[in-house]
Order: structure tokens, then sequence, then C-alpha cells
């Protein structure tokens, strides 16, 4: 299925019609990525049950508090492993997504190099992107609400656009700016989607008992690793380039937008 993009400045419902035809039109060239990252997804949550699961009872709180506070080298090392490696596989999903509405196709090699390419400015810029929130948030709450929103496209432009790292938390900025209502009411609809399907799992999950949490019991605590992590996995990584899809189609609207095509429009009119 080939993909048109939007040519002008388009209302709320045609930007989120492209990014669901962009994400159908990506979804065969993605495939194989989202298949290697849910195994991936799989392998590394299994490696943090396996350190969170102790071989030994516990007797007391202390224990336990004792346990967990011995493991979180060891945690914390398995999720910037983690981080890092869904970076990767994350940036070569959007690569792709972001070739199909340009109109190519790429192969998944070169996928895979842009995503170990901008593993790092992604990093950079997403721990960025995390301070300037965070020092919104401490400031006046408001202010980190704005930036939440005006900094989020920072991925999608170093991806994509080839920005640097300052680069790209400015353009994003830049292009949201004004447009801040519509940019949320557009990110909004794939979270809904996204928070209404894991509903969805984790009430199969619960209905047919494959949902059980960490218990104690005996002093020993109860963890089971199955079928829910394994569904959950795939949904989360499913649900990527649907999220890439929805952004690179509204990051081209805010680009018509500043570019002034939206004035021609209006004058046309």
């Amino acid at each position: 299925m080939s993909y048109q993009t939007l040519t002008q400045p388009s209302g709320i419902g045609r930007v989120l019609d492209s990014g669901f035809k962009l994400f159908v039109a990506s979804l065969k060239p993605v495939l194989l990525l989202i298949i290697i990252t849910a195994i991936i997804n799989v392998i590394m949550q299994y490696a943090m049950f396996q350190i969170m699961l102790p071989a030994q009872q516990f007797t007391t709180q202390e224990e336990m508090g004792q346990y967990m506070a011995g493991i979180m080298p060891q945690l914390g090392g398995v999720s910037i492993i983690m981080w890092l490696v869904s970076i990767i596989l994350y940036n070569a999903i959007l690569s792709r997504v972001g070739e199909v509405a340009k109109g190519g196709s790429g192969e998944l090699y070169d996928a895979l190099i842009v995503g170990i390419r901008k593993a790092f400015p992604v990093f950079i810029a997403a721990i960025l992107y995390t301070l300037a929130i965070s020092v919104g948030f401490i400031l006046l709450v408001i202010p980190g609400l704005i930036l939440m929103v005006t900094l989020l496209f920072f991925q999608v432009l170093i991806v994509v656009d080839d920005e640097g790292i300052i680069a790209s938390l400015k353009q994003s900025h830049r292009l949201v700016w004004g447009n801040y209502w519509r940019t949320t009411a557009v990110i909004m609809i794939p979270f809904f989607i996204i928070y209404a399907l894991i509903m969805v799992v984790a009430f199969a999950a619960g209905f047919f008992g494959a949902f059980t949490m960490p218990e104690m019991a005996d002093g020993q605590m109860h963890m089971t690793f199955g079928v829910f992590d394994i569904v959950m996995a795939g949904v989360s990584v499913l649900m990527v380039p649907l999220l890439d899809s929805i952004f690179i189609a509204h990051v081209n609207d805010l680009k018509l937008r500043k570019s002034g095509s939206d004035l021609e429009q209006r004058m046309g009119d």
C-alpha cells in the first residue's frame, strides 16, 4: 500500500487519518523489527525477573529490604542495557516508518545502522527532555506540562530529519509553539488507543488466569513470568510504529503550518 504525505495544513481528523494510513503502509516493512524487538524485550524482562526472584526465604521485612538493596546495582545495569537496546531498535523502527513516509523503502540493515548511529543523540536528547520537564514542574508545574508537549518530537527530528541534539529540541518547540492544543489533541488519540488495548489484554489475562502479581507467603516472594508478560511485550512494541506514524504525520502538518502554507490556504479561502 502506497502512502501519500499531506501537502497542505489539515484538520486533526485528516492528520490522524494520514497517521493511521502511514501505520498500515509501514507495518509490513517494520514487521521483522517488531518481532525482533518483542523477543529482546521478553528476554530482558525475564532477566530482570530472574534477578528479582530471591533464592532464599525471608523471615523479616528487613531481610527483604536488604535483599532488594543488594540487587539494585544489577537491576540498574539491566535497566540501562534495556534502555540502550530499546533506543537502537525504536530508532530503527522510526527510521523505517520515516522512509515509507518519504516514499522510499530502505533496507533492514540500513535502519539498524541509523538506529545505532542515532542512539547517542537520542539518549542525550531524552535526558535533556527529562531535565527540562523536571525543572518546569519544579518551578510552576504549568511550564513542565507545556515543555512535555512542545519538546516531544525530538526523536522524530533526530532520526527522520537528521537534526542535531539541541536543534531537534529547539525545532520541536518552534513547531509546536502556537499549536499546543492541536498537538495535545492529536497525540492523545494514540495514547488512548494504547491504554484501551492494554486494559483489554490485562482483563483477558486476568479472566484466563494468566496475570499474577508478586506476593509474599511464608517469608518467600512468589513471582511468575508467563503469558501475560509475553503478550504485553508484543503489544507494547506493536504500538511503537503507530505512535511513530502519527508523530511523523503531525510533524509534517506542523511544518506546513510554519512554512506559510497555512496562511496561503486561509487567503485562498
